[in-house]
């Protein structure tokens, strides 16, 4: 009888998944101790970089989810007064979303996640490891993009 399984994944692809998941686990983990999601916390870092209220669509792109996805992150935001959309000043098919004292506070109280995560993931490698790993993440970044 035939195998209907896939053929096994080159080793690196597996292992950059794994790390993927892990990575994706810890900043949950990390989030969650601070009464956030991950999501949650990266719309509170994006909202307190723009300095302003911020479009919808720009932050689905800026956030790389789709337009419902980010429509469900801002509604569990709004329930706990994290953030508040508001009018749009030019369309009024289109809404800004705008962090709140209480989103700012709960950011402000929450370490950077992304700097913990990648602090905890790199434990132990020099500079000029750390250095070479990017740079050859980015190498296979760009054979990807040039692909298609």
């Amino acid at each position: 009888m035939p195998s209907t399984d896939a053929p096994p994944r080159p080793r690196v692809v597996q292992t950059l998944r794994r790390v993927n998941r892990l990575v994706q686990q810890s900043g949950d983990r990390i989030a969650r101790e601070h009464g956030l999601t991950m999501q949650q916390w990266e719309l509170l870092a994006r909202l307190t970089r723009a300095g302003a209220p911020v479009d919808q669509g720009r932050l689905a792109c800026g956030l790389h989810v789709s337009a419902p996805t980010l429509t469900a992150l801002v509604d569990a935001a709004s329930e706990r007064g994290l953030v508040e959309r508001q009018a749009h000043p030019d369309d009024r098919r289109r809404r800004l979303v705008a962090l709140t004292d209480e989103g700012h506070g709960r950011l402000q109280h929450a370490p950077h996640i992304g700097r913990t995560v990648g602090q905890r993931m790199l434990a132990g490698f020099t500079r000029e490891e750390r250095d070479q790993l990017a740079q050859l993440l980015q190498r296979c970044a760009e054979n990807l993009e040039v692909a298609g």
